[in-house]
This record gives C-alpha cells, sequence and structure tokens, in this order.
C-alpha cells in the first residue's frame, strides 16, 4: 500500500483500491499455530467457537485482506450480497466490487480518514457479481501489531441498504403521490403551488388554480363498481395529464376531485384553457367494455387577485366551482367576491367555535386501543367532537383545521388534555383497571411552548398516572423547530409520560431524526394498513416500517383496522397493537366503559 491515493476502478494488481482483509501466515507459523490448537485451554477453545459461530451466522458481510489489499478471508453474508463465491475473491483486490460511482476525491476523503483515525465509516455504492449496481453501509477497521504498529490487516463489515432504500423511496413515493391514480396529492401540490406563488411574487406575474370536480360521479360509479370506478377515475387521471402543459401540475385530492395549477398564465387565455380540460372528458370512457360518459364543473382562481397564499386560492377556486355546478355543472366559472358566502359560513363557524368550550358544547369520544396479541384492551383515544347548535355533533374534519389554522386549537388542546385525564382517573377508580389514554396534540401547542404546561396542570388537577397518558404527534410537528422539540420531549418523558408519532409515513419522515427522538411508538397510518391486502407491496412497506420500529426499540399501533384480514395480516407482520372500526368505533365514555365490561366476555379475537 505504498500508493495512498484510493482508486476503486483500477485493476487487481492496483494497491491503491478500497482497503478490505487477516495477514496470511507464513507455512511455518501456520503450522505452528495448528499444532498449538492442541494445547488450547478450554475457554479460549469456546472463545474461538463464539467467533466462528459470529462469523458464519452474522448478516452483514465480512471482508478482510491482508497488508498488500489482497482478500484473504469473506464470510458467507459476503457471497450472499456479492454474489461471489469465496474461492472466486480470494487473494484478489477489492476493486472487484467497484461500481465506478464515485471520483477519486471520495476515495481521497475516506484514505485520509482511514490513515489517520485507523477507520471509516460511509455509504457507497459497489457492484454485484451479475453487474447490479447496489447501496451499502461500508465500516472499514485497520488492525495493526500492538507492539510495533505495523499494519497487519483491513477488516471491512458492510450491509446491503437496497430493500431499505426501496421501502423509503416508496414510502416517501406514498407521502406525496395519490395512490389511486398516481399524480400528486394535495401535500405535493401546496409545496409546489406554494414555490409557484413565490416566483409568481418576485417577477410580478400571475398564476391560476383550477378545481374540477366530476358531476355526478356517485351516479356512474354505482353503475360500474368499486373496482370499476377506480379503473374511470385511472383512465379521467390520464386523460387530464394529456391536456396539461410540462409546467403544470395535475393533482387529485380525493374522490372525483382534482386540481390543475398553472405556475404562469395570462388572464385572456385562461377561459380557453378551462375549456380544454372539459373537452378532455368529452368522449366517452370505456371501462370493463361499457362506455362512461362524465362531466365536470370547473371552478377558477388567479394569484393574487382572489387569494394571497395556497388555501385561500384553493378556497376561491372551489367557491368558483361550486358556482359552475349551481350553474348547471358541465362549465367554467371564475372566483368572484360575490361568491364568498364560505367565507361568511367560516366566520359563522370560527364564532361558534371560540365559544363552544365555554358552553359546554365539546364532547370526548373514545376508540379502543387493542393488543393484537392478546386481543386485551389496553386503553382509548381520545376524539374531540363539537355538538354545534343548529347542526349536531360535527367530526373533527369539520372544525379542527380552521381552530388550527386560527390559534383556537391550543384553548382545545388544553380542554381535551384536561377532559381525558379526568376520564382516565375515573376508569381506573372504577375498577376498568389502568387503561391507556391517547391524546392528539397540535404543532400549535409545541411552537407557542405551553404544551408542557398544560400537560402538567391537566395530570395535577385529575390526579391521574401519568404513564398511562400517552400524547400522539404528527411528523409535521416534530420536524418543526427541531431542538425545541426534542427539549419538550425529554421533559415529557421525564415525567413518565408515552409519547407516539400518528399517521407515520404520510409526512416528511426522516429516519435519522426519527432515532434522535425519544418516542415510544409509532402508529402506522391507516391508508398503508388498507393496502396491505389490496397492492403487492402493501405487506412490504407495513413490514418495513415495523422492522425499523422494532430496530429502534419502539411498538407499533396499525390505525383503520376495518376487517379480519387486515387485523391478521397486522398481526402476522408482527405490529403490537391496533385500532379501528373492526375493534370499536369511538365512542362516549359510558357506552366505552360498556363495550369495554362485553369485551371482556367475548375476546375480540374471536369477532
Amino acid at each position: 500500500m505504498a500508493d495512498k491515493r484510493p482508486n476503486a476502478d483500477c485493476d487487481d494488481a492496483a494497491p491503491d483500491t478500497l482497503p478490505l482483509g487477516l495477514t496470511s501466515e507464513p507455512s511455518e507459523t501456520a503450522a505452528r499455530s495448528r499444532n498449538s490448537l492442541n494445547t488450547l485451554s478450554p475457554a479460549l477453545e469456546r472463545q474461538l467457537m463464539v467467533l466462528s459461530t459470529v462469523w458464519d451466522a452474522t448478516r452483514d458481510a465480512l471482508m478482510v485482506t491482508d497488508e498488500r489489499n489482497a482478500i484473504v478471508a469473506v464470510n458467507p453474508a459476503f457471497e450472499t450480497v456479492t454474489g461471489y463465491a469465496e474461492h472466486e475473491v480470494l487473494g484478489k483486490n477489492p476493486s472487484i466490487l467497484a461500481s465506478g460511482s464515485h471520483t477519486a476525491a471520495y476515495y481521497e476523503a475516506m484514505w485520509a480518514q482511514l490513515n489517520a483515525s485507523g477507520q471509516w465509516e460511509g455509504e457507497i455504492l459497489n457492484r454485484r457479481k451479475n453487474g447490479v449496481v447496489y447501496p451499502e453501509q461500508l465500516r472499514i477497521q485497520l488492525l495493526r501489531d500492538p507492539g510495533t504498529g505495523e499494519l497487519l490487516n483491513h477488516v471491512a463489515t458492510f450491509a446491503d441498504l437496497s430493500l431499505q432504500k426501496a421501502a423509503q423511496r416508496k414510502m416517501q413515493r406514498m407521502a406525496s403521490y395519490d395512490q389511486l391514480t398516481g399524480l400528486p396529492n394535495q401535500v405535493l401540490l401546496r409545496d409546489r403551488a406554494e414555490q409557484s406563488m413565490a416566483q409568481a411574487r418576485s417577477g410580478g406575474y400571475q398564476l391560476a388554480m383550477l378545481v374540477l370536480d366530476l358531476d355526478h360521479f356517485k351516479a356512474v360509479n354505482d353503475s360500474l363498481g368499486h373496482a370499476g370506478g377506480d379503473e374511470l377515475l385511472r383512465q379521467i387521471s390520464r386523460a387530464l395529464v394529456n391536456v396539461a402543459a410540462p409546467t403544470e401540475t395535475v393533482s387529485r385530492r380525493g374522490g372525483d376531485e382534482f386540481v390543475f395549477l398553472l405556475p404562469r398564465v395570462e388572464i385572456h387565455a385562461l377561459r380557453l384553457i378551462a375549456q380544454r380540460v372539459l373537452v378532455a372528458l368529452a368522449d366517452p370512457f370505456v371501462v370493463s367494455g361499457r362506455e362512461a360518459v362524465v362531466s365536470a364543473s370547473v371552478g377558477v382562481a388567479v394569484y393574487p387577485t382572489d387569494g394571497a397564499d395556497f388555501d385561500a386560492m384553493l378556497n376561491s377556486a372551489e367557491s368558483a366551482m361550486y358556482k359552475a355546478k349551481e350553474s348547471g355543472r358541465r362549465c367554467v366559472r371564475f372566483f368572484t367576491e360575490q361568491m364568498n358566502q364560505g367565507a361568511r359560513d367560516r366566520m359563522a363557524l370560527l364564532g361558534g367555535l371560540t365559544r363552544a368550550a365555554d358552553r359546554g358544547e365539546l364532547r370526548l369520544h373514545y376508540q379502543p386501543l387493542v393488543n393484537l396479541n392478546s386481543s386485551e384492551v389496553i386503553g382509548a383515544e381520545a376524539l374531540v367532537r363539537w355538538e354545534r347548535p343548529g347542526y349536531g355533533l360535527l367530526a373533527p374534519a369539520h372544525f379542527i383545521p380552521e381552530a388550527e389554522t386560527t390559534g383556537l386549537i391550543v384553548g382545545i388542546g388544553a380542554w381535551v388534555l384536561n377532559e381525558a385525564c379526568v376520564q382516565q382517573r375515573r376508569w381506573a377508580d372504577a375498577g376498568l383497571g389502568h387503561l391507556n389514554m391517547a391524546v392528539n396534540v397540535s404543532a400549535l401547542q409545541f411552537r407557542q411552548g405551553i404544551l408542557e404546561r398544560q400537560v402538567a396542570e391537566a395530570l395535577s388537577e385529575s390526579g391521574a398516572d401519568p404513564k398511562h397518558l400517552e400524547l400522539e404527534l404528527t411528523e409535521s410537528t416534530l420536524m418543526v423547530q427541531p431542538e425545541e422539540v426534542m427539549d419538550t420531549l425529554q421533559s415529557l418523558k421525564q415525567r413518565g409520560v408515552q409519547l407516539a408519532i400518528d399517521d407515520f409515513g404520510t409526512g416528511y419522515s426522516s429516519l435519522a431524526y426519527l432515532r434522535r427522538l425519544a418516542v415510544d411508538k409509532i402508529k402506522i397510518d391507516q391508508s398503508f394498513v388498507r393496502d396491505i391486502t389490496v397492492y403487492a407491496d402493501g405487506a412490504a412497506i407495513v413490514r418495513a416500517v415495523i422492522q425499523m420500529a422494532r430496530s429502534l426499540g419502539l411498538r407499533t399501533l396499525g390505525e383503520g383496522v376495518e376487517t379480519q384480514v387486515n387485523r391478521r395480516a397486522l398481526q402476522v407482520l408482527g405490529c403490537d397493537y391496533a385500532q379501528g372500526y373492526f375493534f370499536g368505533k369511538p365512542m362516549p365514555a359510558d357506552e366505552f366503559e360498556q363495550w369495554v365490561s362485553r369485551s371482556h366476555q367475548t375476546p375480540l379475537a374471536r369477532r
């Protein structure tokens, strides 16, 4: 190894490649070593047996080179990862694995660190025997004579990251794209729209948003059946993409609603563009040999005239779309202030929501949390409802987004925490056992730095046991102000409170960041749970999440379990807990108590 310049693409005789290999003993020394085996102590023999077992059984590939970079030993995992048998690589240079993907500067930095510290670790691309390039996590260690400091060996351990990388890419795609059509979802649409708005502001030009909703789609969907309706939506998606310019984004918000983002547009051309979208749906679609005729209503909003941000633009375009439906459907309407009835409705909702807690209009319903292995009820998730006068009982989707936007969620969150802790203590006193109470926490409670105080007050006033309180936080909450978040999490953990990541996989997941968080549980989003038995790779994604969580010492809970098939699939994949309508819907406290009593009489596993 006279030449220290690494070069992964050199031939077998080159000394400057990736260093990896035990010094081969001279024949006399080897003979003496073999003879000395007969005199080994029992303790040393046991140690050698353990080392041999580890060498053969470890899943990480091991490769050892001598001081000249010639491979002298590889383990069975090396053969599995690289495709090379041991006899094919002994005596050769590790450059046979080089992929040619890295620059000379990359290897120079590697050698510099290796020679300076005696070890190097990082991610690298290598090539299997069959020519396939794959990512691996590699660690190289120098072995020197402790007496003379002479270099004896290089020892490399590496793990194939192909499956992990594929799962990460799949999770990232599922978080940004609609699973049915492959179109960008609202998360990605928002990101692109906000970037386009920033460019429009600096460039002094306009952009437009079109909201398209299919007319009478439910009737068409009912006639085709569920599978046929899905196929029709896929065909419609392709038709819309075909008429979109390369710079335009076509997104599916869900159901039969689509959004066009036109990042730079001339106002006089907007009506023609909108008509172009309607024409794309004019011809009948053929699904399973049957013709399906669809039409759409389109609403148009222009930035910055009709909205200063993404949400305002989307609301304006939706208002215009509803106006198109009122005008007879199959037409285009532009947003005007006269259409702003939605804004007035929003103000009325916020006015009522501001006083909802003081008026005693908020309610908590509880959905069971179940241990998948024992079928035991371990607790409940507290879900808020609003008994709005004149409207009945409203689910969170009808008011929580507005509460988040306006800051009302801080007061509502405090009320939920207090009420949930009081109920948890009531159940304990009533003999229902120490049921865990899961409570959703808003990002705003974190950002205002009041969550820890709210939790302390709720526990103190209720007398609830902190180790049976579980706070659920979304990934987006955890990714904002990470240092402050981690300080708060650590403080909560010191109080004994349990922490969970809610809807895992739907946000901007960072596995490196996840390792630093003091969380106890990952809740697998219901969209992934439903996909377990629907898509071929659905189970692979859930398995990857469960295995990742287990490697980090975290428990997992599957959300949205609606069938015995989903329940069984989660159990087989190693998930710890589950919730969903298969076990029980969210219900008032008294109904939940009755449900728990019945579940003790009729095991959930038999339902």
